[in-house]
């Protein structure tokens, strides 16, 4: 359930300031609309047929699952199947959609990604319609909680799910509590790299098994709710284990006794480390559940953990209930623990139970120690795998009610903004053998604004950075360059954005242009969760020459990093602060070893370099770009450096040739250079710079290859790079690059 503003028909007014918008003249009738005369009694009626609603009243939308007695959604069901309550009364559905994917995924998606998938794509941008598509699945992996005993069976499931529940075009993102992993992935091409990640998370939670061991539960008791039949069990038990440190006087919570200072103590402890977990666990999924707002459709945010207490005085919950209502996304716990035998204190380690009073409250505890991430998933919509030891099936049940939902939408016929909880009821009218899940409730809007920054971190950006979908109010395009060696075992890499400066909102003041950008840059490396963040605001002040240009050619981010080998995502975050709009891409690439004959990545530019890429690198070099898109008569140059070559034993001088040639996406090809030789520097290095030009090109797609030879070993290397030939633009004079 959402009270996001959703379009769902033409008709329909989601947020209406009355007394404001009903002063609004409507918009003009389409061009090819019937004249004023012949349509007015017709506009009459749709206006009566409308609905109207009161002021600052927002749609409430809930996301509804139906299924049958094996689990299975059910489809096919209209609007006037449901019935809804608000705290018990009816309300009118305004809005219905039935949102239903095919019961299996395409046969051929499987097979197109192949067992390792393809290869990543030289230049990714935020603006590709096809990756737009698919379900959204987050794995929160609670590590925290999670004994380290029981994460085997939750990897498992997990990895389950990456193998068989997915389809092509699923955006998973993997994620642990404690920090060390947040990757996302398409699917199918990025299942494996997934299932690798999986298989490094651990348990974190290191439970107490002391004598004078007090549960999570049992401290909520004691220490918040002073529970008199909580402290008598716990003392009860502690006296049976002879705890010398007791005093035996206080075997009550009365006030004329006091209690016994220890278990008091003890009680703080316990509760204060576990609302500690609890923050953190609560903050990540709100994190998550803030990422998948702007993203389109039902989301589902798979907790995986051993579970948590619920303290009704926390405002966690409400804040992550909040979280997942605005989000339109559903929570689902399963619980590691699995198949439960007998609470602890009941083994034989423990001595047994010496108070039949306290068997019932040792099952009470078990069930209470995860009623917080129960509540949790079941207020969002979602619901509980537990006390099972098979979570695969558990978990793959989940992405079965990806597969059918229903959007219903209603008017609250309660129309104050308290800010108080409204119980939400979703019925079938004929809802024999089937079961209805939806949201419990919401927390109705309030005038008050209670909203702050976390640490300081700007909640746009955050929320941008950790989304898994792409956002492309600002059109992007990246890429990556990877050079040498420069630091001990970590080579330079130069991770290139263009901005498309088109849609921004420049400010025009003494016949410049002026506007400011902020941007977020991380790299993260997949093997060790290390990661690498850079954000500066830029601010732009250009002639009309220099903006005219740079609206052909995007405005260009370069940054320059060390990195070991491995494999990376680069994602950045860039935001024009006058309007407001941001973009999103994120891009994957490898750095190679450098024991292995290889050559860095090839620079494909039109544009000779002031200063090196590479900060520290002799000679000539071309200005690093990622576009590849050539004007009819340019000169285009290729750079590359060859590394990992054998020396001759004689000379100490590496014998590397390379050719290339250039044809069309047709095959015809456009020019060729014969092999030469590549002339080694004085210290050995091996760098080459060759140049064609597009004076005879016809606009299309092309790729130039290249093939480099080893000649001491017989290596060789092909190398094949793209780029697309536009017509030919008259440039303007050239301009200081100072305008920039």
């Amino acid at each position: 359930m959402s009270t996001t503003l959703r379009k769902t028909a033409p008709a329909l007014v989601l947020l209406v300031a009355a007394a404001a918008l009903a002063a609004q003249e409507a918009p003009p009738p389409p061009a090819d609309s019937a004249p004023a005369s012949e349509s007015a009694p017709a506009a009459q009626a749709a206006q009566e047929a409308a609905p109207t609603f009161p002021a600052q009243i927002e749609q409430v939308i809930v996301d509804t699952v139906v299924t049958d007695k094996k689990g299975m959604p059910v489809r096919g069901l209209t609007q006037d199947d449901f019935q809804v309550r608000e705290d018990g009364v009816p309300q009118s559905l305004v809005s219905f959609e039935a949102i239903e994917l095919p019961a299996e995924a395409a046969a051929e998606a499987e097979t197109e990604a192949g067992a390792e998938g393809p290869p990543p794509r030289r230049v990714s941008v935020n603006t590709d319609s096809a990756d737009k598509g698919g379900r959204t699945f987050v794995i929160v992996f609670d590590d925290i909680h999670m004994a380290p005993l029981r994460v085997n069976p939750a990897k498992a499931a997990v990895a389950s799910f990456l193998r068989e529940a997915v389809r092509e075009g699923d955006r998973v993102t993997l994620l642990s509590t404690s920090g060390d992993t947040w990757w996302t992935e398409r699917m199918v091409s990025g299942r494996d790299r997934l299932i690798d990640l999986v298989k490094r998370l651990e348990g974190r939670y290191i439970g107490e098994v002391s004598s004078d061991r007090i549960s999570d539960w049992e401290a909520l008791q004691i220490h918040v709710f002073r529970n008199p039949q909580a402290y008598g069990r716990v003392l009860r038990r502690f006296q049976t284990y002879n705890a010398s440190f007791l005093r035996r006087d206080r075997t009550t919570m009365d006030a004329d006794l006091g209690e016994d200072p220890y278990i008091i103590r003890r009680a703080a402890e316990t509760y204060y480390a576990a609302v500690a977990r609890l923050r953190t666990t609560m903050d990540t999924l709100e994190r998550v559940l803030n990422s998948l707002a702007p993203a389109p459709g039902r989301k589902s945010v798979i907790l995986v953990s051993d579970g948590f207490i619920y303290d009704p005085s926390r405002d966690e919950y409400r804040q992550v209930n909040e979280a997942s209502r605005r989000a339109n996304a559903a929570i689902y716990f399963v619980n590691a623990k699995g198949l439960e035998g007998m609470p602890v204190t009941m083994t034989a380690e423990f001595g047994g139970v010496q108070n039949e009073s306290d068997v019932g409250m040792l099952f009470v505890d078990a069930i209470d120690a995860v009623a917080g991430s129960e509540e949790t998933a079941t207020a969002s919509g979602g619901f509980v795998v537990r006390n099972t030891n098979d979570l695969s099936s558990g978990i793959q049940r989940i992405a079965n009610e990806m597969q059918a939902y229903y959007l219903l939408g209603y008017i609250p016929t309660n129309t104050s903004r308290d800010g108080e909880f409204r119980e939400i009821e979703v019925k079938l009218r004929n809802g024999k053998d089937r079961k209805v899940r939806a949201r419990k409730g919401y927390y109705a809007p309030s005038d008050t604004d209670d909203s702050e920054l976390k640490e300081g971190i700007d909640p746009v950006i955050q929320s941008a950075l950790d989304s898994p979908w792409a956002q492309d109010a600002i059109p992007l395009r990246m890429t990556h360059y990877v050079g040498d060696e420069r630091t001990l075992g970590k080579a330079a890499v130069l991770v290139a954005t263009e901005v498309d400066i088109r849609g921004l909102d420049f400010e025009e003041v003494d016949g410049r242009f002026g506007d400011t950008l902020e941007f977020l840059l991380v790299v993260a490396h997949r093997q060790t969760g290390e990661f690498f963040r850079y954000d500066q605001k830029v601010v732009m002040n250009v002639r009309p020459e220099t903006r005219e240009r740079l609206e052909r050619q995007w405005y260009p981010i370069v940054r320059d990093f060390d990195l070991r080998p491995g494999d990376y995502q680069a994602k950045i975050v860039v935001r024009d602060t006058r309007s407001g709009k941001v973009g999103t891409v994120l891009h994957e690439f490898e750095v190679p070893e450098f024991d292995e004959f290889r050559v860095s990545t090839p620079v494909l530019s039109d544009t000779l370099a002031t200063e090196p890429a590479f900060s520290g690198t002799p000679g000539a070099r071309l200005e690093v770009m990622v576009r590849r898109e050539f004007p009819v008569g340019s000169d285009v140059y290729c750079q590359i450096d060859v590394l990992g070559a054998a020396k001759d034993d004689s000379s100490g001088m590496p014998r590397v040739i390379q050719g290339y040639f250039v044809r069309r996406s047709d095959g015809v090809q456009l020019t060729s250079a014969p092999p030469t030789e590549i002339r080694p520097t004085s210290l050995g290095a091996l760098s080459r710079i060759s140049g064609f030009s597009l004076r005879d090109a016809q606009p299309g797609d092309y790729e130039m290859v290249m093939n480099v030879w080893d000649q001491l070993t017989g290596k060789t290397l092909e190398l094949r790079e793209p780029f697309t030939v536009v017509p030919a633009v008259e440039e303007p004079p050239p301009v200081s690059t100072a305008d920039r």
